[in-house]
């Protein structure tokens, strides 16, 4: 049986990889809220306002605080089942990101999103996506 080795390190304890998954967390809440406050501060025509915008802070915390959470969870699984977690855990997280944003523009313009707010919802996706996928499989290291 070959040994198969990894460029970064797999999450050994339960404890190790809740530190990484709210390390990705906060890094992507900070991120998406910077994101949405300079579109804010920039005064774009986004389509939607009020309680159902996804632009408000009470969505982007939550929501990214639930991503993060199945992040652990598909990854604590990916270590268990599989040989290479960290390529399959990126691997996987590029498809769930592809398959997030049908909504953004299958949906969104229906809801009354315009074309800049769905540039603004992919951006802020973006900017949750990235550290919270880079953290998890420890490219950054706490």
């Amino acid at each position: 049986m070959a040994t198969v080795s990894s460029r970064y390190p797999v999450a050994t304890s339960g404890g190790e990889l809740s530190r990484r998954t709210v390390g990705g967390v906060f890094v992507g809440v900070l991120a998406a809220l910077v994101v949405a406050s300079i579109v804010t501060a920039l005064g774009l025509n986004l389509g939607v306002s009020g309680p159902q915008s996804p632009f408000g802070a009470v969505p982007i915390v939550s929501s990214t605080v639930f991503s993060g959470v199945g992040a652990a969870v598909v990854y604590a699984a990916l270590v268990r089942l599989t040989d290479r977690p960290v390529r399959n855990f990126t691997a996987l997280s590029a498809a769930v990101f592809v398959v997030m944003l049908v909504p953004v523009f299958a949906i969104g313009p229906s809801l009354g999103l315009t074309a800049v707010g769905q540039g603004a919802l992919v951006l802020i996706h973006v900017a949750v996506a990235v550290p919270l996928v880079a953290f998890v499989a420890g490219a950054v290291r706490l």
